[in-house]
Parts: C-alpha cells; sequence; structure tokens
C-alpha cells in the first residue's frame, strides 16, 4: 500500500532530514515511527500527506505518486487518509459534533449520513455523550479523541498520526494508543510517530527507528530503540 523508493529530502540550507529511506508498510498494519528529535520522523510523516515533497525518490500510495500530483489531486488522496496532530487543531468555536463533521460536509452528503457517521466516530472514541461540548470544555485527552473520530468519520484506509500523545499524561496516552488499537483492528491501516517510549515497548508493533534521517532498525513486535 505505502512504499518509500530511495527517498532523500534536502532542504535548502543543505540539511538532510531523510537520506535514501526504503520502506513499504503494507495494508491493515500498526507501525511506529520512532528516533530521537532531528531524526526525521516528522518529515517522513509530511511526505505522506503532502505536505513536504521529497527532493528524489518516489513515496506511492496506493500506486499513486504522492510527489507527482497536481493541487487539484491532493485534496481528494488527503480525503483517503485521516491525519492526527499533537496539538489536535480543533476549531475552537464548533461543537464536537461540528468539528467531526467539518470534513465530510464538504462531500455532498445528507444530513442524516452526516448525523450516521459523526455518532458512530464519536461511538469508537468514547464521546458519544460530549456532542454538545466545545474543546474548552474537555481534557487535553478527549480533545484528542475528538481529532481522532474526525479523523476517521470519513473511512479512511489509512490512519496518519503525528505524535498523537505528545501533550498527555501516561494514563491518557496509554486510552489514546488502545483506541488506535482497536481501530487498526477494524483493517485500517495506522502509522504512529512517536517520542513515548513506554507505550512504544507496551504495545509491541512493528518499530521502524530512523537516526539522522535514516532507516537503521526495521522490527516486528519491535521496541523503542535508538
Amino acid at each position: 500500500m505505502i512504499k518509500f523508493r530511495n527517498v532523500t529530502k534536502q532542504y535548502k540550507n543543505g540539511t538532510y532530514a531523510l537520506k535514501d529511506v526504503n520502506i513499504d508498510i503494507n495494508p491493515g498494519e500498526f507501525v511506529f515511527i520512532v528516533g530521537a528529535s532531528g531524526a526525521g520522523k516528522s518529515t517522513l510523516m509530511k511526505l505522506l500527506y503532502h505536505e513536504e515533497l521529497p527532493t528524489s525518490g518516489i513515496v506511492t500510495i496506493g500506486g499513486k505518486d504522492i510527489g507527482q500530483l497536481s493541487s487539484e489531486e491532493v485534496p481528494s488522496v488527503r480525503r483517503c487518509m485521516g491525519i492526527v496532530f499533537q496539538d489536535y487543531k480543533l476549531l475552537q468555536n464548533k461543537t464536537v459534533y461540528d468539528n467531526v463533521a467539518y470534513v465530510i460536509r464538504t462531500l455532498g452528503m445528507s444530513t442524516k449520513e452526516i448525523r450516521s457517521r459523526v455518532t458512530s466516530a464519536l461511538n469508537i472514541v468514547g464521546l458519544s455523550d460530549k456532542l454538545n461540548a466545545f474543546p474548552s470544555e474537555l481534557s487535553g485527552g478527549e480533545q484528542q479523541r475528538v481529532g481522532i473520530a474526525r479523523a476517521i468519520v470519513n473511512g479512511p484506509p489509512l490512519l496518519i498520526a503525528d505524535e498523537p500523545t505528545g501533550n498527555l499524561d501516561p494514563t491518557n496516552s496509554m486510552e489514546i494508543m488502545q483506541i488506535l488499537d482497536q481501530i487498526n483492528q477494524r483493517g485500517i491501516t495506522v502509522i504512529v510517530s512517536t517520542h513515548d517510549e513506554a507505550m512504544v515497548n507496551y504495545m509491541r508493533k512493528r518499530v521502524i527507528t530512523l537516526g539522522f534521517g535514516e532507516v537503521i532498525k526495521d522490527r516486528q513486535a519491535g521496541t523503542y530503540e535508538q
């Protein structure tokens, strides 16, 4: 499903974020991307959702070369993936319901279909009782759950989570990871970048370790190693 082939990303100041990276991620996998600060984790994630483009090499998702997409094609590809951010990126003046519904309201769905999808997504993350709450009324863990619900409301085959527990305490971090695991068990490919060593060691999923922009380890049922 996802392929990195000889992918290098070099910035204008000459710094290499990624060097000759080769990775295959199959449909339905749960993969952690780990490494020290500056190892290239965030750049790798941004390449997946076309926030950055490779300097050389090819990134493909479902056979599509992400680097060659036209500006008109980018939105349709992004609709096939859900993205979860460390800082939640919720609309503060919108309710939980409206935050989750925001993405799919642009797709021409009926009000009934939107309500059904939003309700289902909020049930998955355990927030069905917070429909009318605003982000300021929620804890950090609850806000991240809303972010996850928003990411999965359109039923994407791929979920990308960039440091999803970076602002959370250990208890909330565990709950978020368990939710991501449940989503993965529904057949959705999940890719998580993280610094959370304890969580990676507990989950025992595939772990890809980056160091200075290169893949230095790739292990099934792995642990956090640098």
